[in-house]
Formats: structure tokens, sequence, C-alpha cells
């Protein structure tokens, strides 16, 4: 057989197809997967951290490596099966009459049958893994070979992000769209069952903390709920309005007051300077009240008293006058 150039095997005869051949093989396999409808499973298979083993170990051991697992591929597979190795080292393996989970399985055999080579440079024991792309077609659908090695390396590289050491199975956009849509409707429903029940559960708490019966509302608690939140609303909207105007009106006379007062005090001293006393510096309201700081004034603030209700008279008067 041809051997692949950029992989020179120290053994020939391991199965392996060259890059040439095996393209060519799986492009009929396609061709006849889709005339009779069977279904195809194509595998990407990459030897993980390859390229640090060589740097590590040397070249032949790197194509030492290769040449094992291309062995285990081997040994895994079918006669029927076809299987090459290609440009940075991964082999590809067709597998006709094989649907997915039947190509998940074989590369799980796969795996595992890697994981058990043991490989010594000097003292060292390397350990190898297999990162593996699996694309699929089920019988029926087109099979396009370009579009399954574009679908194996997608899920190659979804195998590498998780850590390597694993097989990922490439799913269309369209499927995933499909299973979220029928998965959404299901799962809101449950969700719309279960905060219904909470909301009859909360309805029923609410009545019972009242002392009140529970009401039959046929199923329709959201529709009451939303009225009676509403009715609230409307009420406290109507109260903070009420509190507002009586704010507003208490303010006003709060205003006028002032502005009485200010008016009374200076009819008082203009009526205290007519009689001829002198109140000073002092309040007013502290003279009348007797908070001053002299005992001795007595008698001042007895006259100071009467004055000021003489006062107090005559601003009477001349207001029944002018009323």
């Amino acid at each position: 057989m041809t051997q692949f150039p950029s992989v020179n095997f120290t053994r020939t005869g391991k199965g392996l197809f060259s890059t040439e051949e095996i393209l060519e093989l799986m492009r009929g396999e396609c061709d006849r997967a889709r005339r009779y409808a069977y279904p195809l499973t194509l595998l990407r298979v990459c030897v993980d951290r390859l390229e640090q083993l060589g740097d590590l170990y040397g070249f032949e051991s790197r194509e030492r490596v290769l040449e094992e697992v291309g062995g285990v591929l081997c040994s895994v597979t079918r006669e029927s099966d076809m299987l090459g190795c290609v440009v940075d080292s991964q082999f590809l393996a067709l597998f006709p009459h094989t649907p997915t989970e039947a190509g998940r399985a074989l590369a799980g055999r796969l795996t595992q049958a890697v994981a058990r080579l043991s490989f010594h440079q000097g003292v060292a024991e390397v350990k190898i893994t297999l990162s593996i792309g699996i694309a699929q077609r089920e019988a029926g659908s087109s099979a396009d070979l370009e579009e399954l090695f574009a679908e194996s390396a997608q899920a190659l590289e979804l195998a590498f992000a998780g850590g390597g050491n694993r097989a990922e199975v490439h799913s269309p956009p369209d499927s995933l769209l499909t299973s979220s849509s029928q998965a959404v409707p299901a799962d809101l429903e449950q969700i719309g069952t279960m905060l219904d029940r909470m909301l009859s559960e909360r309805v029923q708490e609410m009545f019972e903390s009242m002392g009140q019966q529970v009401p039959d509302f046929g199923g329709h608690e959201q529709e009451v709920l939303a009225l009676a939140v509403k009715k609230m609303e409307e009420e406290r909207e109507t109260l903070v309005s009420q509190h507002r105007e009586e704010m507003d009106a208490l303010s006003r006379r709060m205003e006028k007051l002032a502005e009485g007062l200010e008016i009374t005090e200076e009819e008082l001293r203009n009526a205290l300077t007519r009689q001829g006393f002198d109140a000073g510096v002092a309040s007013l309201y502290r003279t009348v009240q007797g908070l001053g700081t002299e005992e001795a004034d007595r008698e001042l603030k007895r006259a100071m008293m009467a004055k000021v209700f003489e006062a107090n008279l005559e601003l009477r008067e001349k207001r029944e006058e002018a009323g």
C-alpha cells in the first residue's frame, strides 16, 4: 500500500490507507450510503500532546506512538472499515452501516485499548490518551464526505477543549434547536403549573390569616389577585392624595398664623410705645411671660402686663370698628 508521506512508519502492513486512497474510498462509500440509505460514522482520532511527547523523547518515540495507535485501530475495527492517516498525525476511520451509538461505543473501546498501552523511555513510563471527534449520517440522509470531515474536525476541537482523553459527537445546529424547542414548552408548562399551585396556596394562607373563609375562585386566583392589587393601589393613591391636601392646608394655616403673629407683635410694640413703655431688646413675649432674669422688677412686670392688656383691648376695639 502507498504510505502517507508525512508519517514514516517503521513497519508497514498495518492496514492504513494513504491520504489519496482513504479519500477515494470514503467518497465512494458516502455515495453508496446515500444511494442505499444506510448509516455512516466517521471518527477523527488524534493522540493527545503528541508534539510534546516528540519534543521530550525524540522523533522516534513519536513515530512509535503513532504506529502503536494505528495497530490498535486495526485491532478494534472490521475489515470492511476504512482506516487512514491524515495531516497533523490524525487518523480517519469510516464505518459503514454504523449508527451514532455504535460509533460512540467503538470510540470508547479505542480509547480504553490505547490507555492500556505502555511506553517506556528510560526510567519514564509514558501514558497515551486519545481525543476523538465523531460525525455521523443516519440512514436516508445525505452523506457528503466534505461535510463529514468538517463536522468530525469540529467534534475533535470539542474533545480538545474538554481536556482530551474523550470522544465528542458533532450535533447539527438544527437538531439542537429542534430539541430545545420541544423541551422548552414542556418545561414552561411544568413551571406554570407549579406557579399556579403556589399562588393558590398563598391566597388560601392570606384568607386564613384574616380569619376568613377561603372562597372558591374557580381557578381564577391570578385574575382575582390582580384586581385586588389594583384596588389596593387605587385606595393607596386616594389616601396619599388626601394626606397631601391636609398637609397643604396645615402649611397654609401655619403661614397665616406666622403672619398674624408678626402683625400682633408689631401692634403691641406700637401700643407700648404710645403708652410710654420701652420693652428694650428682650422679646415682648418673654417679658410678658416673666422669663426675665431679674427678680426685683416684679412691679415693672405687673405694669407691663397692665399696659399689654390695655393695648390688647385697644387693638380689639380698632378691629371691631374696622369690621
